[in-house]
């Protein structure tokens, strides 16, 4: 017995040993991390700093920051419903999210639940309970008669005013209301919408109709009007009244031949031919406009509504005559006088004809601004202030008209004037708040071409800007000035959520942001989706961007040959169609683009190049000769833009004497693609003076660069690589590394055919000149797209001995990747070793092997570096790591899975997870690395990781492995929102972010998208 309890004592010893040995060790291990991960929270403390983020950071517990973040990117409830709510209740409202609903109340007293995403008549119903209270309030009686929704400008004017004359002398009758209601709607409907210039003006009308719905009268057509005038185009199509509305219902159904009819037919109004006019704009349908216009009765082609249409043109001169002309018409209205053009003229000589009508009442060179706020001013002094239409709704009518053309005008402005920052001085000088909002975008927009990104975040962050395409402008703008995945990006996109609401436009532009800055796939496409299926063909651009995103090549093919659709969205479907789809039903959907508009450029081109691609060149040819015969011995842009399609298709098929022949006529016009094509086909034909000459007279028109990266191309082939320098180096604007990818796509087109060693003097030569090396960067990707590895390795191993010191190693790597297509991996990795750092310490140069080969998706190289000799001991753990995750994203089941599980394996991991938390040194009982590693392979849950994620860089690294893990396992929606988390890293140094936003950009959509709410499953 006593033998017995000496062995037992002696085991209990030796157990206790062992455990406080493991403790001992852990304790070690646990000092280390702490020393790291105090390290990392001072490397993102110092960038945070450096690159000046102004946000603090979201929690740093994974799954808090991924709730934080859903939070952070919800959109608020549409903004025109909360200020009907306001005007009905005559008090604040507030909307506060919980449960996956919004809740609407008014001080309180919560008044309506909606959902995350709530739709037209969800929002009216929420209004109902104040609708009826203010009916009652207002002692609303009898019943109202059915009258026309859909009404012309002047028209709804008169019966609005007439309505509001009546209530003033107490005629509270239910008709009167109707009446008001039915006009609002569809003055809302006919104001010019290049943004959403006045909410108040929408929600007067939504709180008018909402009101009128509670007094009994049949609001179908006038809510299908006001549903159609906010966007809600899926609501207007279920409410609208086919008998009663034939024009309304023919636009809202597609029917584009029913809407003609019913536009032209007896006792049609004003309201139904602007439908008309809408569809043609949408269609880009130059010809059918001509038509609409020489068909125009009472001068409607050159009213408010119609030329806010205009508005919309691809065509900037267009666009710019119209901004100037909107703002004279209203002057006019305002003032009562009748604005008159011929309809038998040019659409530009049509608008300065009514330009000049409209100011007949002004002196000589009198300046419009100051009477257009006098007449302001006194369209808001006159009338009652009684509910149904006061003065200042007049006033605020006209007011967005004019902001919609301001808008205009800087957007086409920026683009064709030379020095847009006097647009936006003379922007500030109209006398309208809401011009503020242009010039400040435009002010911001010429601030970051110009390199400085800190007036676009202010602006962002802090200003009024015209709409959510302005920001989303804006965000775009920035995007070329940094190098993706940049925390200023990502931070400034979330900041600009402000400027968004539930609206369906702001929704699906809100899409796009998140697409193309946040790389959040499913979270954009679940928005778009909850738009655009709600109402299939309404919003068509929308739709094939959808499409495309989730690689659904019939619904492509479908929208390309729906004619019901606007041609420019069925363009850009066959386009997709030709680029990722079957080749026969791409072809299909071309050939019958093209016999719809057979002389349309852009049609024809991505059909010739469609030809070319698949081996027909003589096709090719033919159909692009075809294309210039139509226009004969017309020399306008059209049919110069029609001649460089020609001659681009020569010029692929070595024929440069005969391109040039082609493209000489189009010069006289100044498009620009026929100076680029006409310098190249003579700097071929070695006419190296004349190709320069025409250069200058390029660069003189246009000083853009465009421009820059069209001299640089044909100096190069006139191997003159010390003038290429020169423009690039000395360009006539910054240039972007936007810019710089197209510069590259030239350079790889030019020095691909040439041997690879006169890619180093070209590149010496921009050096020298003083072009920064990290710009010359983007040569490198379109020279390995175009099958010249050879010459990429020159560029990548010359430039990595130029840019900084945190951009080397990316950089060698890349060097690296392109020697092995070139020649063979042995003498890669032979190369990559010898450039690395040899005063770093063995296990850094692993770990900087190891980074890059999964960064680059080079997973074997994860095996074949490290075949022949050990890993150092330092690096050990984060080779597991990093092979744990080659192995899962690659979905491999293989020996190496095999190994890597039996060398990550304990059996006593769980009791020894349970001894470190009881002695206060919870995770110690393994590297962070390894417990990460297992994870990953799916040995361990997300609890077991997600507590010690918390500081230092993890919370940076677990949620990347995270979505790892769960798109291995198919859980998409998952994958999608912890990649998203990922990105929320402020440290750009920090591998995983960059890796992060990769994959979320390759992330497959297992599934179509529901317009559920955007709850994270957990």
């Amino acid at each position: 017995m006593k033998y017995l309890a000496l062995v037992i004592g002696l085991c209990v010893l030796a157990a206790a040993a062992a455990a406080g040995s493991q403790v001992w060790q852990w304790r070690e291990r646990k000092l280390k991390e702490n020393e790291r991960i105090t390290e990392q929270k001072a490397a993102e403390t110092d960038a945070a700093v450096r690159l000046g983020l102004k946000t603090g950071s979201l929690p740093p517990h994974p799954v808090d920051r991924r709730s934080a973040l859903d939070d952070a990117l919800r959109l608020r409830p549409d903004r025109r419903f909360l200020l009907a709510a306001q005007e009905l209740a005559g008090a604040d409202v507030a909307a506060r999210f919980s449960e996956g609903q919004w809740i609407v109340s008014v001080g309180n007293r919560d008044i309506a639940r909606v959902a995350e995403l709530p739709d037209f008549p969800e929002l009216l119903k929420a209004l109902a309970p104040l609708a009826k209270e203010w009916v009652a309030a207002a002692k609303v009686s009898g019943k109202a008669a059915r009258v026309r929704s859909l009404r012309g400008q002047k028209e709804a004017f008169g019966a609005v005013r007439e309505a509001q004359t009546r209530w003033s002398r107490g005629d509270r009758g239910a008709a009167v209301l109707h009446d008001a209601a039915s006009a609002a709607a569809a003055l809302v409907l006919q104001l010019p919408r290049t943004f959403d210039a006045d909410d108040r003006l929408d929600g007067h009308a939504i709180a008018l109709c909402a009101a009128d719905a509670a007094a009994g009268a049949d609001v179908r057509g006038e809510q299908a009007v006001l549903a159609l005038a906010l966007g809600y185009a899926g609501a207007a199509r279920a409410l609208v009244p086919p008998q009663e509305e034939p024009a309304l219902h023919a636009f809202l159904t597609l029917d584009r031949r029913r809407l003609a009819d019913a536009s032209g037919r007896r006792g049609a109004g004003a309201g139904d031919r602007h439908l008309l006019l809408r569809w043609l704009m949408q269609d880009a349908n130059e010809q059918a406009v001509r038509g609409w216009i020489a068909a125009a009765r009472d001068d409607e082609h050159v009213s408010i509504p119609a030329v806010g249409q205009l508005l919309l043109d691809g065509d900037l001169q267009v666009v710019e005559t119209a901004s100037e002309t909107l703002p004279d018409l209203a002057v006019a209205e305002l003032e009562g006088v009748r604005t008159t053009a011929p309809t038998d003229t040019d659409l530009l000589i049509a608008l300065a004809s009514a330009q000049r009508s409209a100011l007949q009442n002004l002196a000589g060179h009198e300046d419009v601004r100051p009477r257009l706020a006098a007449d302001l001013r006194q369209a808001a002094d006159t009338g009652n202030e009684d509910p149904l239409w006061r003065g200042t709704d007049t006033a605020a009518w006209y007011a967005a008209a004019v902001a919609a053309a301001l808008w205009s005008s800087a957007r086409a402005g920026y683009v064709m004037r030379d020095d847009a920052a006097s647009l936006a001085d003379v922007l500030a000088t109209w006398p309208l708040p809401v011009a503020a909002y242009p010039q400040r975008w435009l002010k911001a927009r010429i601030a970051v071409d110009r390199g400085n990104t800190d007036d676009a975040y202010e602006a962002l962050a802090t200003s009024r800007l015209p709409g959510p395409s302005a920001a989303a402008d804006l965000l775009d703008a920035m995007a070329t000035q940094f190098e993706p995945p940049d925390p200023r990006m990502i931070e400034a996109a979330r900041v600009a959520r402000r400027h968004f609401d539930s609206r369906p436009t702001s929704r699906l532009i809100w899409a796009e942001v998140l697409r193309r800055h946040h790389r959040d796939l499913d979270r954009g496409a679940r928005l778009a989706a909850s738009v655009v299926d709600q109402a299939p063909g309404a919003y068509p651009a929308d739709e094939v961007a959808l499409a495309k995103q989730l690689g659904q090549l019939d619904r492509l093919e479908r929208l390309a040959l729906d004619e019901r659709l606007p041609f420019p969205a069925r363009l850009e479907a066959a386009k997709a169609l030709a680029d990722r789809g079957p080749k026969v039903p791409a072809e299909r959907a071309l050939r019958q683009l093209a016999r719809e508009r057979p002389a349309d450029p852009e049609t024809q081109e991505r059909l010739i190049r469609f030809l070319h691609g698949t081996g027909r060149p003589k096709d090719a040819l033919a159909t692009a000769q075809d294309l210039v015969r139509r226009y004969g011995d017309d020399d306008s842009f059209s049919a110069a833009t029609a001649r460089c399609v020609a001659a681009g298709q020569l010029d692929a098929m070595g024929q440069h004497e005969d391109a040039l022949t082609m493209v000489e006529r189009g010069l006289p016009a100044e498009a620009p693609c026929a100076y680029r094509i006409a310098t190249v086909q003579l700097a071929e034909l070695g006419r190296k003076e004349e190709a320069e000459g025409l250069l200058l007279a390029l660069f003189a028109r246009r000083p853009q660069a465009e421009t820059a990266a069209t001299i640089a191309e044909v100096r190069w082939r006139s191997r003159n690589d010390a003038g290429a320098a020169d423009i690039l180096a000395h360009p006539p604007v910054l240039l972007t590394r936007r810019n710089f990818r197209e510069v590259g796509e030239r350079f790889a087109e030019v020095f691909r055919s040439r041997p690879a060693s006169d890619v180093k003097p070209a590149i010496e030569a921009m050096l020298r000149a003083g072009v920064a090396p990290q710009s010359l960067v983007e040569l490198g990707p379109p020279l390995m797209k175009a099958g010249a590895a050879e010459h990429a390795f020159e560029v990548y191993a010359f430039l990595s001995e130029k840019v900084a010191s945190d951009k080397k190693a990316r950089i060698q790597f890349s060097a690296w990747s392109a020697l092995r297509v070139a020649k063979r991996a042995t003498a890669a990795e032979v190369w990559l070793r010898n450039q690395l750092d040899p005063k770093g310490s063995p296990a850094s140069v692993d770990s900087v092997l190891a980074t890059s080969a999964y960064e680059e998706g080079l997973d074997d190289a994860l095996w074949e570096i490290f075949a022949f000799k050990p890993p150092e001991p330092a690096f050990v753990d984060r080779l597991l790591l990093l092979r744990a995750a080659s192995i899962v994203r690659r979905g491999e089941r293989s020996a190496r899975r095999d190994e890597l599980m039996e060398e990550l394996s304990d059996p006593l991991a769980a009791w020894k997870a349970r001894l470190a938390r009881y002695v206060g040194l919870s995770g110690a009982y393994a590297s962070w690395e390894v417990r990460l590693a297992r994870y990953v392979l799916g040995e361990t849950g997300e609890d077991d990781i997600a507590d010690d994620a918390t500081e230092g860089s993890r919370p940076c690294e677990a949620p990347y492995y995270f979505a790892v893990r769960a798109r291995a396992e198919s859980r998409v929606r998952d994958a999608a929102a912890w990649f998203r988390v990922a990105l929320e890293c402020r440290n750009p140094q920090q591998p995983e972010l960059v890796w992060a936003y990769r994959a979320a950009s390759q992330l497959e959509q297992d599934r179509p998208p529901s317009a559920k709410p955007l709850q994270a499953s957990r």
